[in-house]
């Protein structure tokens, strides 16, 4: 009889537990109103060493901590991406609604980055070094609120944008009644063992001249330029990666003098960047960045010159990053070459 008990005491005890786990499951599940639901994050912590700088403080840094949420409403139709940020002030980086009714053509509406520079619409969790090149870093428009089409085909993709534009970055409206557009193509040959892509891109964008005379109309910021990349495959193990980018800017605004008078300043900057990567849990990396504020002053350039090694515990997914930073100005050196360590969690 106590064995009858014992066992059916343990039957008892191992079905609740059956429950209890079910039970549990189900409410791990993520449920929505409509459609689908998947969620990521990019979580970058690292160190900056200044090599010079006795004033500069060597710190450990939370670089990003970003949480993705995507998905479906309608298959293959429409569909969501968000992105939230929990460093610095802004929660709601990204949000977007994406439109596929037209064949091989994508139309974003809302707050995202545009398909401008080679790098500034990259994932972070895609960046091969720790910085953005000095063509992004310094004319990159950023996030922007407006609507964009995507149209992909076998050899060329384009894209064309109408946004608000307003001056500051992470606008969420504008501060004139004018628009910005974006104009660019992709070209995509096909070359066995390597990826391939080059194209060019125009932003065409006004702006509040400042000073409170918005009625006075709009100044010109304008950006163009082009880029290529290349993924060669030298071996089975061995991936060569070249990459570059060259832009100009023209950007006008009012005088000091003569508040109805308009001036331009010409700026221009490019990079160039070679990876190496001999086996997939090492890379091996070098890039040189120019950037030139006004090209009608004479030693007011910059360069930068970064080596840097990555080595991926679980490619981009658990990976670390060491870069070194050598800083030259043309006209007065500034000590301010830096070493800068980062690791990175995507999911």
């Amino acid at each position: 009889m106590k064995t009858k008990i014992s066992i059916l005491t343990a039957l008892f005890i191992i079905l609740a537990l059956v429950l209890v786990q079910t039970s549990s499951a189900q409410m791990a599940e993520v449920k929505v109103g409509k459609g689908t639901l998947k969620m990521g994050g990019i979580l970058q912590a690292g160190y900056t060493f200044h090599l010079e700088d006795d004033e500069g403080y060597n710190s450990f840094t939370l670089n990003r901590a970003r949480f993705l949420f995507w998905g479906d409403i309608i298959p293959d139709k429409v569909k969501y991406f968000v992105q939230l940020d929990h460093k610095g002030n802004v929660s709601v980086l990204d949000y977007k609604a994406r439109f596929f009714y037209i064949s091989n053509t994508e139309i974003t509406v809302g707050r995202f980055l545009p398909n401008f520079t080679l790098y500034m619409p990259y994932s972070t969790a895609k960046l091969e070094m720790i910085n953005y090149p000095l063509t992004t870093q310094r004319f990159a428009v950023w996030r922007q609120v407006g609507i964009q089409t995507t149209t992909k085909t076998e050899y060329v993709d384009f894209n064309l944008g109408i946004f608000n534009g307003a001056d500051q970055p992470n606008n969420t409206s504008d501060n004139n009644d004018a628009k910005d557009f974006l104009l660019r193509a992709n070209i995509k040959p096909p070359i066995e063992q390597a990826k391939v892509l080059f194209g060019g891109y125009a932003w065409i964008g006004s702006a509040d001249p400042g000073f409170g005379l918005t009625e006075e109309g709009t100044v010109k910021r304008n950006r163009f330029g082009g880029f290529a990349k290349v993924d060669y495959k030298a071996t089975e193990d061995v991936t060569v990666k070249f990459r570059g980018e060259f832009l100009m800017a023209s950007t006008e605004h009012l005088t000091f003098a003569d508040m109805d008078s308009v001036a331009c300043i010409d700026a221009q900057a490019f990079f160039a960047h070679v990876g190496i990567q001999p086996t997939p849990k090492v890379e091996v990396l070098f890039r040189y960045d120019f950037h030139d504020p006004d090209t009608d002053t004479d030693d007011d350039g910059e360069s930068w010159i970064t080596a840097g090694v990555n080595y991926y515990l679980e490619s981009i997914n658990s990976m670390f990053y060491l870069n070194y930073i050598s800083k030259i100005e043309q006209g007065t050196d500034v000590d301010n070459d830096l070493i800068v360590a980062q690791v990175q969690i995507a999911f």
